[in-house]
């Protein structure tokens, strides 16, 4: 087993790794070591140092099936497995997708039927200032819940939209176009058994049968909640970090940044199941 050190980066979420050599394989003792430190931290980053692809999207299939770029081919010519998140643009087109400016808080993929497991980001290129990425943990969102508000959720559902390219907020979304999901608004983490709030300001449109406007308004308080700073560790990148967090139980953002700086990082994600 790899010997690796583990601080915490703050006294709810995140923590630091250090020690490992992405350039080769890990043992069993070492992957069940990173696994415990993950469920335990919810974000793990890695000061790693240059990694290759290859090196990258090995180490996430020790945590599960992969899931790469949605288009049939990255722009840039490489690897699927990857997807390219940047700014950076070629005749006028940006080569990876969320090129630019802020992020509102969101878990990746909610609107499918099984949202990712997690997912790992690898940071090549990078501003001079902003783009950091808050992640909030959705335990203690859960935990911090009033008990009357608590008791009010159980069993109630979001429906949660596709809104990266489309612009969903800007009225009610069409169902029958929309790519959309419905998940429990407090949902249940496999491994841990804990509890978590699962709804987020990016995509969570309403809350399945309640009138518009008690929808609305509970969302707002809940949308609140959950980014409370309290339970939020930001993220300044260095080059070479590579970022890994838990995506059932935490939600992320992103600070804006200078627009004609160029930023380039590579994600990839790790197959999930349905929420319950």
């Amino acid at each position: 087993m790899t010997e690796i050190s583990i601080t915490p980066l703050t006294n709810v979420i995140g923590a630091e790794i250090r020690g490992l050599d992405f350039s080769h394989p890990f043992d069993g003792e070492t992957i069940a070591g990173i696994q415990e430190a993950w469920l335990k931290h919810l974000v793990l980053v890695f000061r790693c140092g240059p990694i290759s692809e290859d090196d990258q999207a090995r180490f996430a299939t020790y945590f599960g099936e992969t899931v790469g770029a949605r288009s049939a081919e990255r722009k840039d010519g490489g690897d699927r497995r990857l997807m390219v998140i940047s700014n950076i643009r070629e005749n006028g087109e940006p080569i990876g997708a969320l090129p630019d400016g802020e992020l509102m808080f969101h878990s990746d993929s909610v609107f499918l039927e099984k949202p990712l497991k997690g997912a790992m980001l690898y940071a090549e290129e990078l501003p001079s200032t902003g783009g950091n990425t808050l992640f909030a943990s959705m335990y203690k969102a859960y935990d911090r819940l009033p008990e009357d508000l608590r008791s009010r959720l159980e069993g109630l559902k979001g429906v949660n939209v596709f809104d990266y390219e489309t612009q969903v907020k800007a009225g009610r979304f069409d169902r029958a176009s929309a790519p959309h999901a419905i998940h429990p608004v407090i949902r249940t983490h496999p491994e841990t058994g804990r509890k978590a709030l699962y709804v987020n300001r990016l995509m969570t449109e309403e809350i399945e049968g309640l009138p518009e406007d008690e929808s609305d308004a509970l969302l707002q308080t809940l949308f609140e909640h959950a980014e409370n700073r309290n339970h939020v560790y930001e993220h300044v990148w260095q080059l070479d970090d590579l970022v890994m967090w838990d995506n059932r139980c935490t939600q992320h953002a992103r600070t804006d940044f200078p627009a004609n700086e160029r930023r380039l990082l590579r994600r990839v994600g790790i197959e999930g199941d349905r929420p319950f």
